[in-house]
């Protein structure tokens, strides 16, 4: 009985080491935004099993997305700034916050509207079993976003 005991205390003293690890290691090395794309968008392309002339024929289109991404992700920021600005001063629902609640929406509508621009831009690069994929992936993506569960 002693060892199951012994045996019990080790296993619980190692997924407290684990889980500790686990923790310190999220709050030392947070994932930053455009690590986060850059997994994304590799993710994707070797979901499409793009070939190599694949790849650079899309070159240009990324470079696009990427500079598009970019600069709406800097105008959503600006915007959240605005709002937390115009709450605290003004505290109220006043014309400044609601001038930055409609930035923020103007530029992820924007934004939206750039990532549809960028998947329809592929469609002449990819076969059609590549295209079907991610459009299918694309709508997956859209119905399961977090923020809508």
């Amino acid at each position: 009985m002693k060892h199951w005991s012994r045996l019990a205390l080790f296993v619980l003293l190692i997924a407290i080491a684990a889980g500790s690890a686990c923790y310190f290691v999220v709050r030392l090395f947070p994932r930053h935004e455009a690590a986060h794309a850059v997994d994304y968008h590799y993710w994707i392309h070797a979901r499409l099993g793009l070939t190599p002339e694949q790849e650079k024929s899309l070159e240009p289109i990324e470079e696009k997305f990427t500079g598009q991404r970019t600069e709406l992700m800097a105008r959503i920021r600006d915007g959240n700034r605005e709002l937390a600005d115009a709450i605290i001063s003004d505290r109220s629902d006043s014309q400044r916050v609601k001038a930055a609640v409609e930035k923020i929406h103007r530029a992820q509508g924007d934004l939206q509207k750039a990532v549809l621009d960028h998947v329809f831009a592929m469609r002449p690069i990819l076969s059609d079993a590549q295209y079907e994929r991610l459009t299918k992936m694309t709508a997956d993506a859209l119905r399961d976003a977090p923020e809508l569960q």
